[in-house]
């Protein structure tokens, strides 16, 4: 687990409506404090996201997460997280919808889970945040309409798409909240974690990333979150020739596969992120052809969590973890 430092935060006035809101955060700083960082205007920071440029409080102590993708990396930075949006419960996730690579830290720090994965107006507004945090992709995205009506509730900023590494979201949230020295720290950790687990892997046989779909396997690209970790871990991905996978609309981060293709992995050593908890050999049943591969008759096929499936400060410790038990050198 990444190490954490306790951020050093003061109590701001509750949030009633957001006129009081808005008047709350121009006010001016008080007498004696350093001048604002260039950008800045009285208490508030100009944030450039993804749906536009909002001014949020460079010092908040109630950060709402609509976006359970967006918590790990606001936990990740120390920000004062209060409460977070969460997902259905599965193999993914904690009873509460947290994923499970992170379920703990949140608990510890008492965050009150929001319903989702679909944004509660009624319950971000519950929370009384000063600002609101929400991520791009995915079932928990934060479209513009959406965006507008939260806006009306508190500041609200937009980072990261399907393809964007986490340390760059990392490093733009940390731009956004003045958190760059703890940015800083978990890059750092991060180089470490990447060297140690590389030098600790057998490297010599091209991989797969791959995750089960009803009607096939979703691989995940080399643009992708996970397959860049996979890059840094000196692992090589297996390169298809044409027509070997269908583009997925929209996405560069994944490919998908079809069941009567599964021979264009060759002799690639197969990770499944299994999403719903799913052993190797229940993929069989969709692709009976896998058992004809070499990664299953030479057993290396792999199941290597779910925890993979989104890529944070905390999933990148716990899959190095686990490839170095599987494909350790």
């Amino acid at each position: 687990m990444l190490a954490m430092k306790q951020a050093s935060l003061s109590r701001r006035a509750v949030w009633a409506a957001p006129a009081v809101v808005f008047a709350l955060l121009s006010a001016g700083c008080a007498a004696g404090e350093a001048e604002p960082p260039a950008g800045d205007s009285g208490d508030t920071r100009a944030v450039e996201h993804l749906l536009g440029s909002t001014d949020v409080p460079t010092d908040p102590e109630r950060v709402v997460a609509v976006s359970v993708t967006s918590t790990p990396i606001l936990l990740g930075l120390d920000l004062p997280v209060v409460a977070a949006g969460t997902t259905s419960p599965s193999a993914l996730t904690d009873g509460n919808g947290f994923f499970a690579q992170w379920a703990d830290v949140a608990e510890e720090r008492g965050v009150e889970p929001l319903p989702g994965p679909e944004v509660d107006l009624e319950a971000v507004a519950s929370a009384e945040p000063d600002v609101i945090v929400g991520t791009g992709f995915g079932a928990d995205a934060v479209d513009e309409r959406t965006y507008e009506r939260l806006s009306e509730i508190a500041p609200t900023v937009v980072f990261g798409s399907s393809d964007t590494p986490w340390l760059d979201v990392t490093e733009e949230v940390a731009a956004a909240f003045g958190a760059e020295a703890r940015a800083e720290e978990i890059a750092a950790e991060y180089t470490d974690l990447t060297e140690e687990t590389a030098a600790a892997l057998d490297t010599g046989k091209d991989v797969v990333l791959l995750t089960g779909t009803p009607t096939g396997f979703n691989v995940f690209t080399e643009e992708s979150p996970q397959g860049r970790f996979l890059a840094d871990l000196g692992l090589r991905q297996h390169a298809f020739e044409d027509g070997e996978t269908t583009a997925t609309e929209g996405r560069a981060d994944t490919v998908s596969v079809s069941p009567e293709n599964v021979s264009s992995f060759d002799d690639s050593t197969l990770l499944f992120v299994n999403t719903k908890g799913e052993k190797a050999d229940d993929y069989l049943e969709t692709a009976p052809n896998l058992a004809r591969t070499p990664a299953f008759e030479e057993d290396r096929a792999f199941t290597i969590g779910a925890e993979a499936f989104r890529m944070d400060p905390y999933s990148v410790r716990v899959v190095a973890e686990r490839l170095t038990d599987l494909i350790g050198a």
